[in-house]
Protein backbone atom coordinates (compact mmCIF):
# COMPACT_ATOMS: atom_id res chain seq x y z
CA UNK A 1 0.00 0.00 0.00
CA UNK A 2 1.42 3.43 -1.41
CA UNK A 3 1.77 5.53 2.29
CA UNK A 4 0.42 9.10 1.80
CA UNK A 5 2.75 12.31 1.01
CA UNK A 6 4.42 13.86 3.97
CA UNK A 7 2.86 17.17 2.65
CA UNK A 8 -0.76 15.58 3.05
CA UNK A 9 -0.07 13.93 6.70
CA UNK A 10 2.40 13.94 8.32
CA UNK A 11 1.37 11.12 11.01
CA UNK A 12 3.66 8.67 8.77
CA UNK A 13 7.08 10.74 9.74
CA UNK A 14 5.44 10.47 13.22
CA UNK A 15 4.97 6.59 13.45
CA UNK A 16 9.14 6.12 12.72
CA UNK A 17 10.60 9.53 13.50
CA UNK A 18 11.80 7.60 17.36
CA UNK A 19 13.11 4.72 15.19
CA UNK A 20 14.70 6.88 12.83
CA UNK A 21 16.11 9.44 15.58
CA UNK A 22 17.80 6.29 17.75
CA UNK A 23 18.89 4.73 14.68
CA UNK A 24 21.07 7.89 13.55
CA UNK A 25 22.29 7.94 17.02
CA UNK A 26 23.53 4.71 16.99
CA UNK A 27 25.40 5.37 13.63
CA UNK A 28 27.21 8.84 14.92
CA UNK A 29 28.18 6.81 18.37
CA UNK A 30 29.62 4.01 16.19
CA UNK A 31 31.70 6.93 13.88
CA UNK A 32 32.87 8.63 16.65
CA UNK A 33 33.64 5.16 18.39
CA UNK A 34 35.50 4.59 15.02
CA UNK A 35 37.56 8.29 14.44
CA UNK A 36 38.66 7.10 18.21
CA UNK A 37 39.77 3.38 16.86
CA UNK A 38 40.09 3.17 13.22
CA UNK A 39 41.64 -0.15 13.55
CA UNK A 40 38.69 -0.99 14.38
CA UNK A 41 37.20 -1.17 10.83
CA UNK A 42 33.79 -3.07 12.69
CA UNK A 43 32.60 -0.04 14.15
CA UNK A 44 32.39 1.91 10.31
CA UNK A 45 30.62 -1.16 9.15
CA UNK A 46 28.13 -0.83 11.70
CA UNK A 47 27.67 2.77 11.06
CA UNK A 48 26.89 2.11 7.37
CA UNK A 49 24.65 -0.47 8.53
CA UNK A 50 22.42 2.05 10.80
CA UNK A 51 22.98 4.40 7.74
CA UNK A 52 20.95 1.99 5.15
CA UNK A 53 18.29 0.97 7.59
CA UNK A 54 17.44 4.81 8.19
CA UNK A 55 17.45 5.23 4.52
CA UNK A 56 14.81 2.45 3.89
CA UNK A 57 12.55 4.17 6.36
CA UNK A 58 13.01 7.37 4.61
CA UNK A 59 12.14 5.86 1.24
CA UNK A 60 9.41 3.86 3.10
CA UNK A 61 7.40 7.17 4.37
CA UNK A 62 8.54 8.99 0.60
CA UNK A 63 11.12 12.00 2.24
CA UNK A 64 13.36 11.09 -0.84
CA UNK A 65 15.15 14.34 -0.32
CA UNK A 66 16.56 13.52 3.24
CA UNK A 67 16.83 9.66 2.21
CA UNK A 68 19.34 10.97 -0.77
CA UNK A 69 21.31 12.18 2.33
CA UNK A 70 20.97 9.05 4.58
CA UNK A 71 22.39 7.28 1.17
CA UNK A 72 25.32 9.71 0.49
CA UNK A 73 26.23 9.36 4.23
CA UNK A 74 26.24 5.08 3.54
CA UNK A 75 28.67 5.99 0.28
CA UNK A 76 31.25 7.65 2.41
CA UNK A 77 30.95 5.68 5.31
CA UNK A 78 31.58 2.68 3.15
CA UNK A 79 34.70 4.58 0.76
CA UNK A 80 35.91 5.63 4.60
CA UNK A 81 35.96 1.88 5.16
CA UNK A 82 38.00 1.12 1.62
CA UNK A 83 40.70 4.11 2.31
CA UNK A 84 38.86 5.44 -0.58
CA UNK A 85 38.60 8.80 0.51
CA UNK A 86 42.06 11.44 0.40
CA UNK A 87 40.49 13.38 3.03
CA UNK A 88 39.93 11.70 6.02
CA UNK A 89 39.03 14.19 8.41
CA UNK A 90 37.24 15.77 5.86
CA UNK A 91 34.92 12.67 5.57
CA UNK A 92 34.35 12.31 8.69
CA UNK A 93 33.34 16.09 9.78
CA UNK A 94 31.00 15.94 6.73
CA UNK A 95 29.59 12.67 7.76
CA UNK A 96 29.43 13.81 11.57
CA UNK A 97 27.23 17.15 10.42
CA UNK A 98 24.78 14.89 8.94
CA UNK A 99 24.05 12.96 11.49
CA UNK A 100 23.35 16.34 13.60
CA UNK A 101 21.40 18.33 10.71
CA UNK A 102 19.09 15.22 9.34
CA UNK A 103 16.77 14.93 12.66
CA UNK A 104 16.16 19.08 13.14
CA UNK A 105 15.03 18.61 9.49
CA UNK A 106 12.52 15.71 10.16
CA UNK A 107 11.85 17.43 13.21
CA UNK A 108 10.67 20.52 11.38
CA UNK A 109 8.74 18.54 8.72
CA UNK A 110 6.98 16.62 11.73
CA UNK A 111 5.75 19.50 12.77
CA UNK A 112 3.68 20.60 10.05
CA UNK A 113 6.14 22.67 7.54
CA UNK A 114 6.75 21.98 4.46
CA UNK A 115 9.52 19.19 2.77
CA UNK A 116 11.82 21.22 1.16
CA UNK A 117 14.92 19.03 0.19
CA UNK A 118 16.42 21.59 -1.92
CA UNK A 119 17.85 23.20 1.56
CA UNK A 120 19.42 20.06 2.01
CA UNK A 121 21.72 19.97 -1.40
CA UNK A 122 24.70 21.95 0.40
CA UNK A 123 25.07 18.60 2.42
CA UNK A 124 24.57 16.25 -0.22
CA UNK A 125 27.28 18.15 -2.82
CA UNK A 126 29.68 18.04 0.38
CA UNK A 127 29.12 14.34 1.16
CA UNK A 128 29.72 13.48 -2.87
CA UNK A 129 33.05 16.56 -2.70
CA UNK A 130 34.79 13.59 0.13
CA UNK A 131 34.21 11.06 -3.28
CA UNK A 132 35.45 13.02 -5.64
CA UNK A 133 31.68 13.03 -7.44
CA UNK A 134 30.26 15.49 -9.31
CA UNK A 135 28.19 17.86 -7.69
CA UNK A 136 24.43 17.89 -8.39
CA UNK A 137 22.38 20.96 -9.09
CA UNK A 138 19.23 21.90 -7.52
CA UNK A 139 16.97 20.08 -10.04
CA UNK A 140 18.10 16.89 -8.95
CA UNK A 141 15.35 17.36 -5.84
CA UNK A 142 12.80 18.71 -8.63
CA UNK A 143 10.30 16.31 -8.63
CA UNK A 144 7.32 16.67 -10.20
CA UNK A 145 4.68 13.89 -11.38
CA UNK A 146 5.80 13.63 -14.72
CA UNK A 147 2.28 11.06 -15.59
CA UNK A 148 0.14 13.73 -14.36
CA UNK A 149 -2.85 14.04 -17.32
CA UNK A 150 -2.44 15.93 -20.08
CA UNK A 151 -5.00 18.67 -20.09
CA UNK A 152 -7.24 19.80 -23.14
CA UNK A 153 -4.48 22.20 -24.13
CA UNK A 154 -2.39 19.27 -25.07
CA UNK A 155 -4.43 18.01 -27.38
CA UNK A 156 -3.18 16.40 -30.60
CA UNK A 157 -4.20 13.83 -33.31
CA UNK A 158 -7.16 11.48 -32.16
CA UNK A 159 -5.78 8.51 -34.01
CA UNK A 160 -2.08 7.63 -34.93
CA UNK A 161 -0.68 8.60 -38.43
CA UNK A 162 1.01 5.69 -40.17
CA UNK A 163 4.79 5.62 -39.48
CA UNK A 164 5.85 6.36 -43.26
CA UNK A 165 3.40 9.61 -42.82
CA UNK A 166 4.75 10.57 -39.33
CA UNK A 167 8.27 9.91 -40.25
CA UNK A 168 8.18 12.03 -43.33
CA UNK A 169 6.02 14.92 -41.87
CA UNK A 170 8.17 14.69 -38.62
CA UNK A 171 11.41 15.17 -40.44
CA UNK A 172 9.99 18.16 -42.11
CA UNK A 173 8.85 19.84 -39.29
CA UNK A 174 12.48 19.15 -37.76
CA UNK A 175 14.10 20.99 -41.08
CA UNK A 176 11.93 23.70 -39.51
CA UNK A 177 13.05 23.35 -35.64
CA UNK A 178 16.86 23.21 -36.32
CA UNK A 179 16.72 26.32 -38.67
CA UNK A 180 15.31 28.32 -35.86
CA UNK A 181 17.07 26.59 -32.83
CA UNK A 182 20.17 27.53 -35.14
CA UNK A 183 19.26 31.08 -35.22
CA UNK A 184 18.49 31.26 -31.85
CA UNK A 185 21.67 29.56 -31.10
CA UNK A 186 23.42 32.50 -33.00
CA UNK A 187 21.16 35.72 -31.68
CA UNK A 188 19.57 34.89 -28.51
CA UNK A 189 18.47 38.85 -28.55
CA UNK A 190 15.83 37.74 -31.24
CA UNK A 191 12.33 36.78 -29.76
CA UNK A 192 11.11 35.60 -32.55
CA UNK A 193 13.83 33.12 -32.75
CA UNK A 194 12.37 30.60 -29.67
CA UNK A 195 8.83 31.74 -30.62
CA UNK A 196 9.20 29.61 -33.88
CA UNK A 197 10.76 27.03 -32.27
CA UNK A 198 7.35 27.03 -29.91
CA UNK A 199 5.08 27.30 -33.53
CA UNK A 200 7.10 24.41 -35.27
CA UNK A 201 6.37 21.87 -31.81
CA UNK A 202 2.53 23.26 -31.89
CA UNK A 203 2.57 22.13 -34.93
CA UNK A 204 4.32 18.67 -34.61
CA UNK A 205 1.68 17.97 -31.60
CA UNK A 206 -1.23 19.08 -32.90
CA UNK A 207 -0.67 17.76 -37.13
CA UNK A 208 1.65 14.80 -36.21
CA UNK A 209 1.30 13.58 -32.69
CA UNK A 210 -1.54 11.14 -30.89
CA UNK A 211 0.27 9.50 -28.23
CA UNK A 212 0.66 11.13 -24.53
CA UNK A 213 4.40 11.23 -24.22
CA UNK A 214 5.24 12.95 -27.75
CA UNK A 215 2.45 15.40 -26.81
CA UNK A 216 3.61 16.02 -23.85
CA UNK A 217 7.19 16.77 -24.40
CA UNK A 218 6.17 18.82 -27.60
CA UNK A 219 3.50 20.92 -24.93
CA UNK A 220 5.93 21.56 -22.56
CA UNK A 221 8.92 22.62 -24.47
CA UNK A 222 6.68 25.02 -26.63
CA UNK A 223 5.86 26.54 -23.29
CA UNK A 224 9.75 26.74 -22.42
CA UNK A 225 10.33 28.37 -25.88
CA UNK A 226 7.25 30.93 -25.68
CA UNK A 227 8.54 31.99 -21.96
CA UNK A 228 11.79 32.45 -23.56
CA UNK A 229 10.56 34.40 -26.32
CA UNK A 230 8.60 36.95 -23.88
CA UNK A 231 11.96 37.42 -22.12
CA UNK A 232 10.03 35.84 -18.84
CA UNK A 233 13.03 33.11 -19.19
CA UNK A 234 16.74 34.11 -19.75
CA UNK A 235 18.21 31.78 -22.92
CA UNK A 236 20.87 30.35 -20.95
CA UNK A 237 23.33 27.28 -22.18
CA UNK A 238 21.11 25.04 -20.33
CA UNK A 239 18.08 26.12 -21.39
CA UNK A 240 19.99 26.04 -25.24
CA UNK A 241 21.12 22.48 -24.25
CA UNK A 242 17.74 21.28 -23.44
CA UNK A 243 16.31 22.63 -26.98
CA UNK A 244 19.09 20.69 -28.41
CA UNK A 245 17.77 17.68 -26.72
CA UNK A 246 14.44 18.32 -27.59
CA UNK A 247 16.14 18.48 -31.48
CA UNK A 248 17.28 14.80 -30.76
CA UNK A 249 13.66 13.25 -29.49
CA UNK A 250 11.91 15.03 -32.86
CA UNK A 251 14.92 12.73 -34.81
CA UNK A 252 13.70 9.72 -32.14
CA UNK A 253 10.08 10.21 -32.63
CA UNK A 254 10.33 10.05 -36.28
CA UNK A 255 12.30 6.99 -35.59
CA UNK A 256 10.14 5.27 -33.71
CA UNK A 257 7.14 6.69 -33.69
CA UNK A 258 3.75 6.88 -30.91
CA UNK A 259 4.71 3.75 -29.68
CA UNK A 260 8.35 3.63 -29.29
CA UNK A 261 7.79 7.30 -27.46
CA UNK A 262 5.70 5.92 -24.93
CA UNK A 263 7.22 3.07 -24.50
CA UNK A 264 10.82 4.90 -23.57
CA UNK A 265 9.06 8.38 -22.25
CA UNK A 266 12.54 11.44 -22.21
CA UNK A 267 11.22 11.65 -18.38
CA UNK A 268 14.96 13.75 -17.92
CA UNK A 269 14.19 15.98 -20.66
CA UNK A 270 10.43 16.62 -19.71
CA UNK A 271 11.75 17.30 -16.15
CA UNK A 272 14.18 19.57 -17.10
CA UNK A 273 12.20 21.75 -19.14
CA UNK A 274 9.13 21.82 -16.72
CA UNK A 275 11.94 22.70 -13.96
CA UNK A 276 13.03 26.18 -16.27
CA UNK A 277 9.14 26.66 -16.46
CA UNK A 278 8.71 27.08 -13.10
CA UNK A 279 11.49 29.12 -12.36
CA UNK A 280 9.98 31.87 -15.21
CA UNK A 281 8.01 34.26 -14.53
CA UNK A 282 5.73 33.67 -17.47
CA UNK A 283 1.99 35.05 -16.96
CA UNK A 284 1.05 33.32 -20.16
CA UNK A 285 -2.18 31.19 -20.58
CA UNK A 286 -0.31 27.91 -21.61
CA UNK A 287 2.40 28.40 -19.12
CA UNK A 288 0.12 29.04 -16.62
CA UNK A 289 -1.52 25.49 -17.72
CA UNK A 290 1.19 23.94 -17.29
CA UNK A 291 2.11 25.35 -13.98
CA UNK A 292 -1.13 23.84 -12.85
CA UNK A 293 -1.13 20.51 -14.63
CA UNK A 294 2.11 19.77 -12.85
CA UNK A 295 1.66 21.52 -9.82
CA UNK A 296 4.95 23.39 -10.35
CA UNK A 297 4.10 25.87 -7.68
CA UNK A 298 4.05 23.68 -4.56
CA UNK A 299 7.39 22.44 -5.60
CA UNK A 300 9.23 25.72 -5.37
CA UNK A 301 9.46 26.82 -2.16
CA UNK A 302 8.79 30.84 -0.99
CA UNK A 303 12.11 32.59 -0.02
CA UNK A 304 11.16 32.49 3.63
CA UNK A 305 10.02 28.98 3.28
CA UNK A 306 13.39 28.24 2.36
CA UNK A 307 15.16 30.42 5.05
CA UNK A 308 13.23 28.65 7.85
CA UNK A 309 14.21 25.39 6.11
CA UNK A 310 17.93 26.52 6.07
CA UNK A 311 17.81 27.55 9.82
CA UNK A 312 16.27 23.68 10.77
CA UNK A 313 19.60 22.27 9.81
CA UNK A 314 21.94 24.65 10.10
CA UNK A 315 22.69 23.30 13.77
CA UNK A 316 20.95 26.55 15.00
CA UNK A 317 18.22 24.72 17.26
CA UNK A 318 16.67 26.36 19.98
CA UNK A 319 17.81 23.31 22.64
CA UNK A 320 21.12 23.73 20.95
CA UNK A 321 22.04 26.33 20.87
CA UNK A 322 21.02 27.24 24.19
CA UNK A 323 23.66 24.45 25.71
CA UNK A 324 26.58 25.25 23.70
CA UNK A 325 26.37 29.22 24.27
CA UNK A 326 26.22 28.53 27.85
CA UNK A 327 29.85 27.12 27.48
CA UNK A 328 30.76 29.45 24.86
CA UNK A 329 30.44 32.52 27.23
CA UNK A 330 32.03 30.85 30.05
CA UNK A 331 35.33 30.47 27.78
CA UNK A 332 35.06 34.08 26.68
CA UNK A 333 34.71 35.18 29.53
CA UNK A 334 37.94 33.01 30.91
CA UNK A 335 39.77 35.21 27.80
CA UNK A 336 38.39 38.60 28.79
CA UNK A 337 39.51 38.44 31.93
CA UNK A 338 42.64 37.15 31.10
CA UNK A 339 43.06 39.53 29.01
CA UNK A 340 41.73 42.85 31.90
CA UNK A 341 44.33 40.82 34.15
CA UNK A 342 47.32 41.65 31.60
CA UNK A 343 46.49 45.07 30.85
CA UNK A 344 46.61 45.66 34.58
CA UNK A 345 49.52 44.00 35.48
CA UNK A 346 52.76 46.34 36.00
CA UNK A 347 54.82 43.33 35.01
CA UNK A 348 53.78 41.75 31.79
CA UNK A 349 54.67 38.52 30.01
CA UNK A 350 52.85 38.33 26.91
CA UNK A 351 53.50 34.39 27.51
CA UNK A 352 51.00 34.22 29.80
CA UNK A 353 48.80 34.80 27.44
CA UNK A 354 48.85 31.86 25.32
CA UNK A 355 46.52 29.41 28.02
CA UNK A 356 44.00 31.63 26.33
CA UNK A 357 44.85 30.04 23.10
CA UNK A 358 42.80 27.23 24.04
CA UNK A 359 40.15 28.26 24.96
CA UNK A 360 40.03 30.39 21.16
CA UNK A 361 40.25 26.76 19.69
CA UNK A 362 37.72 25.85 21.48
CA UNK A 363 35.24 28.61 21.19
CA UNK A 364 36.41 28.47 17.08
CA UNK A 365 35.53 24.69 16.80
CA UNK A 366 32.53 24.72 18.79
CA UNK A 367 31.20 27.76 16.42
CA UNK A 368 32.07 25.91 13.31
CA UNK A 369 30.13 22.89 14.33
CA UNK A 370 27.25 24.71 14.58
CA UNK A 371 27.72 26.83 11.28
CA UNK A 372 28.18 30.32 12.60
CA UNK A 373 30.89 31.37 10.19
CA UNK A 374 31.45 34.74 10.09
CA UNK A 375 31.37 35.09 14.01
CA UNK A 376 34.24 31.89 13.65
CA UNK A 377 36.20 34.12 11.41
CA UNK A 378 36.37 36.60 14.21
CA UNK A 379 37.46 34.18 16.90
CA UNK A 380 40.05 33.18 14.39
CA UNK A 381 41.33 36.63 14.02
CA UNK A 382 41.45 37.27 17.34
CA UNK A 383 43.53 34.17 18.26
CA UNK A 384 46.07 35.01 15.75
CA UNK A 385 46.57 38.58 17.08
CA UNK A 386 46.53 36.87 20.72
CA UNK A 387 49.02 34.23 19.28
CA UNK A 388 51.54 37.07 17.79
CA UNK A 389 51.38 38.67 21.25
CA UNK A 390 52.32 35.45 23.05
CA UNK A 391 55.00 34.94 20.95
CA UNK A 392 56.36 38.40 20.64
CA UNK A 393 56.07 39.10 17.18
CA UNK A 394 53.60 42.08 17.69
CA UNK A 395 53.61 44.87 20.65
CA UNK A 396 51.19 43.93 23.03
CA UNK A 397 49.35 47.32 23.30
CA UNK A 398 46.96 48.67 25.10
CA UNK A 399 44.56 49.63 21.84
CA UNK A 400 45.41 46.12 20.16
CA UNK A 401 44.26 44.16 23.81
CA UNK A 402 40.85 46.24 23.78
CA UNK A 403 40.35 45.18 19.96
CA UNK A 404 40.29 41.58 20.37
CA UNK A 405 38.31 42.55 23.72
CA UNK A 406 35.42 44.42 21.59
CA UNK A 407 35.59 41.07 19.11
CA UNK A 408 34.92 38.92 21.66
CA UNK A 409 32.04 40.81 22.43
CA UNK A 410 30.78 40.85 19.10
CA UNK A 411 30.84 36.80 18.86
CA UNK A 412 28.70 37.22 21.92
CA UNK A 413 26.04 39.56 20.51
CA UNK A 414 26.04 37.34 16.95
CA UNK A 415 25.23 33.99 19.70
CA UNK A 416 22.66 35.94 21.32
CA UNK A 417 21.23 37.54 18.72
CA UNK A 418 20.62 33.45 16.53
CA UNK A 419 19.19 31.77 20.31
CA UNK A 420 16.55 35.00 19.74
CA UNK A 421 15.46 35.00 16.07
CA UNK A 422 15.12 30.86 16.78
CA UNK A 423 13.62 31.23 19.59
CA UNK A 424 10.83 33.13 17.99
CA UNK A 425 9.97 30.49 15.55
CA UNK A 426 9.30 27.26 17.41
CA UNK A 427 5.40 27.74 17.87
CA UNK A 428 2.98 26.58 15.15
CA UNK A 429 1.97 29.44 12.77
CA UNK A 430 4.58 31.87 13.61
CA UNK A 431 6.35 31.86 10.06
CA UNK A 432 4.89 34.75 8.80
CA UNK A 433 5.27 36.59 12.07
CA UNK A 434 8.77 36.22 12.27
CA UNK A 435 11.09 36.97 9.23
CA UNK A 436 14.02 34.89 9.48
CA UNK A 437 17.63 35.50 7.54
CA UNK A 438 18.03 33.69 4.66
CA UNK A 439 21.44 32.32 5.88
CA UNK A 440 23.89 33.77 8.36
CA UNK A 441 26.34 34.99 6.31
CA UNK A 442 23.80 36.88 4.56
CA UNK A 443 22.45 38.47 7.62
CA UNK A 444 25.37 39.42 8.66
CA UNK A 445 26.50 40.66 5.06
CA UNK A 446 22.90 42.85 5.35
CA UNK A 447 24.06 44.35 8.69
CA UNK A 448 27.27 45.22 7.83
CA UNK A 449 26.52 47.14 4.32
CA UNK A 450 23.83 48.79 6.13
CA UNK A 451 26.44 50.53 8.75
CA UNK A 452 29.06 50.88 5.71
CA UNK A 453 25.95 52.61 3.69
CA UNK A 454 25.38 55.25 6.58
CA UNK A 455 28.97 55.88 6.94
CA UNK A 456 29.64 56.24 3.49
CA UNK A 457 26.33 58.90 3.25
CA UNK A 458 28.28 61.28 6.01
CA UNK A 459 31.29 60.72 4.83
CA UNK A 460 30.17 62.01 1.58
CA UNK A 461 28.00 64.80 3.68
CA UNK A 462 31.20 66.36 5.17
CA UNK A 463 33.05 66.40 2.11
CA UNK A 464 30.51 68.37 1.18
CA UNK A 465 30.52 70.83 3.97
CA UNK A 466 34.61 70.88 3.90
CA UNK A 467 33.66 72.39 0.27
CA UNK A 468 30.99 75.01 1.47
CA UNK A 469 32.67 75.99 4.44
CA UNK A 470 34.86 76.71 2.38
CA UNK A 471 37.92 74.35 3.52
CA UNK A 472 37.61 74.17 6.94
CA UNK A 473 39.18 71.12 7.83
CA UNK A 474 37.55 70.55 10.93
CA UNK A 475 34.39 69.35 8.65
CA UNK A 476 36.87 66.11 7.44
CA UNK A 477 37.87 65.39 11.16
CA UNK A 478 35.53 62.47 11.13
CA UNK A 479 35.97 61.22 7.65
CA UNK A 480 39.15 58.75 9.09
CA UNK A 481 37.37 57.23 11.63
CA UNK A 482 34.17 56.37 9.38
CA UNK A 483 36.19 55.16 6.79
CA UNK A 484 37.96 52.86 8.70
CA UNK A 485 35.06 51.13 9.97
CA UNK A 486 34.20 50.42 6.84
CA UNK A 487 37.23 48.87 5.85
CA UNK A 488 37.28 47.04 9.05
CA UNK A 489 33.51 45.54 7.57
CA UNK A 490 34.99 44.88 4.38
CA UNK A 491 38.20 42.65 5.50
CA UNK A 492 35.98 40.84 7.79
CA UNK A 493 33.73 40.23 4.67
CA UNK A 494 37.08 39.33 3.04
CA UNK A 495 36.79 41.79 0.55
CA UNK A 496 40.13 42.96 0.79
CA UNK A 497 40.64 44.66 -2.59
CA UNK A 498 37.74 47.14 -1.57
CA UNK A 499 39.18 47.59 1.83
CA UNK A 500 42.69 48.37 0.08
CA UNK A 501 40.79 50.97 -1.69
CA UNK A 502 39.15 52.29 1.26
CA UNK A 503 42.83 52.95 3.25
CA UNK A 504 43.95 54.66 0.16
CA UNK A 505 41.11 56.96 0.78
CA UNK A 506 41.66 57.46 4.83
CA UNK A 507 45.44 58.32 3.87
CA UNK A 508 44.61 60.97 1.53
CA UNK A 509 42.56 62.60 4.16
CA UNK A 510 44.88 62.04 7.27
CA UNK A 511 47.68 63.07 5.31
CA UNK A 512 46.66 66.02 2.75
CA UNK A 513 43.76 67.78 4.48
CA UNK A 514 44.47 66.77 8.26
CA UNK A 515 48.12 66.55 8.94
CA UNK A 516 49.33 69.55 5.91
CA UNK A 517 46.09 71.12 6.00
CA UNK A 518 46.03 71.68 2.39
CA UNK A 519 43.60 73.23 0.31
CA UNK A 520 42.82 70.47 -2.26
CA UNK A 521 42.51 71.26 -5.94
CA UNK A 522 39.52 70.97 -7.79
CA UNK A 523 40.76 67.57 -9.45
CA UNK A 524 41.52 66.17 -6.29
CA UNK A 525 38.17 66.51 -5.07
CA UNK A 526 36.34 65.23 -7.85
CA UNK A 527 38.90 61.98 -7.13
CA UNK A 528 37.46 61.97 -3.76
CA UNK A 529 33.95 62.54 -4.99
CA UNK A 530 34.14 59.75 -7.24
CA UNK A 531 35.95 57.08 -4.82
CA UNK A 532 33.42 57.74 -2.28
CA UNK A 533 30.15 57.41 -4.74
CA UNK A 534 32.27 54.22 -6.38
CA UNK A 535 32.40 52.46 -3.15
CA UNK A 536 29.06 53.25 -2.07
CA UNK A 537 28.07 51.55 -5.74
CA UNK A 538 30.54 48.58 -4.81
CA UNK A 539 28.27 47.90 -0.97
CA UNK A 540 25.11 48.11 -3.34
CA UNK A 541 26.64 45.48 -5.97
CA UNK A 542 28.10 43.19 -3.32
CA UNK A 543 24.46 43.08 -1.03
CA UNK A 544 22.86 42.14 -4.42
CA UNK A 545 25.18 40.19 -5.37
CA UNK A 546 25.70 41.80 -8.56
CA UNK A 547 28.53 40.57 -11.40
CA UNK A 548 31.08 42.95 -12.51
CA UNK A 549 31.75 44.07 -9.41
CA UNK A 550 35.16 43.71 -9.61
CA UNK A 551 35.55 46.56 -12.33
CA UNK A 552 34.01 49.16 -10.36
CA UNK A 553 37.03 48.45 -8.09
CA UNK A 554 39.43 48.76 -11.05
CA UNK A 555 37.80 52.08 -12.41
CA UNK A 556 38.08 53.52 -9.26
CA UNK A 557 41.59 52.91 -8.82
Amino acid sequence: MKIMKLHDDFTTLNWVKGELDDTLKQARQALEAYVEDPADTSLMRFCATYLHQAQGTLRMVELYGAAMVIEEMERLAEALLADAVPQREEGYSVLMRGMVQLPDYLERVQTGHKDIPIVLLPLLNDLRACRGEKLLSDSALFSPDLAAALPAGAKGLPKPLPLKELRSQALRLRLAFQAALLKWFRDSSQAQNPLRLRDVLDRLRTTVASGEEARRLFWIAAGVAEAVGEGALDSSASVKLLFGSVDREIRRFAEVGEEGMNSSPPRELVKGLLYYIAHSTSQSPRVEEIRQTYVLGSLLPTDQEVAHAKSSISGHNRALLDTVSVAIKEDLLRVKEALDIFLRAQQRDPADLMAQIDLLDRVRDTLGMLGLGVPRRVVTEQRSTIEDIAQGRREADEGTLLDVAGALLYVEASLDDHIERLGAVGEEGDDEAVELPKAEVRKILDALMHEAAVNIQQAKHDVIAFIESPWDHERVEQIPRLLEEISGALRMLDLGDAAELMGGIVRFVEVELQRHRRVPTAEQMDSLADALASIEYFLEATREQRGGRQKILDVTR
